[in-house]
């Protein structure tokens, strides 16, 4: 059974959301690696220019080295953002680390003709298992415009790539 809470307008009942998050995992621990995708809101094609995409890779790149999270591999798609990253010893957790970088692009998207929320409230996380080929994982993201029919090969798209050595 659902539990409800009130709505604060006082107009019935809402249902609660569900929580995406693995229940008791330490999304702040020091290198687990997480394969995160984090979507416009409505799939909306959002990033398709480059002077905004340009802005949006820098975002990333500056909030990495802010808060101490290592960024393996990322891709940005028209409609979403692929990342392979870690917390490393930061403390800091991998939501609190998502919901500033969504904050981040969102500001930065009001100064594109942007307005309202431009990303999904939430964001997907797969938690990389020991077992798992982290460099199949890399290639499965660098390969996303490949599979979209964007470019030929990974390396001919600009917004993707490499930025910390993965973990082997």
């Amino acid at each position: 059974m659902k539990s409800k809470i009130v709505n604060p307008v006082g107009e019935g009942l809402v249902p609660s959301r569900k929580s995406t998050r693995l229940k008791d995992f330490n999304y702040a621990q020091a290198n687990a690696v997480f394969f995160i995708t984090l979507c416009s809101l409505n799939k909306k094609q959002v990033f398709v220019k480059d002077d905004f995409n340009t802005e949006v890779m820098k975002c990333i790149k500056n909030e990495r080295k802010q808060i101490g999270h290592a960024i393996y591999v990322f891709c940005l798609m028209p409609d979403h953002l692929h990342l392979l990253l870690s917390p490393l010893e930061t403390g800091i957790p991998v939501p609190q680390f998502m919901g500033g970088l969504s904050s981040l692009i969102t500001r930065l998207s009001w100064r594109y003709s942007f307005t309202g929320r431009l990303l999904q409230r939430s964001f997907y996380d797969h938690v990389i298992r020991k077992d798992e080929d982290l460099r199949g994982i890399a290639e499965y993201i660098l390969n996303n415009p490949v599979r979209r029919g964007l470019v030929e090969e990974w390396h001919d798209y600009l917004y993707c790539g490499f930025i910390d050595p993965l973990p082997m």
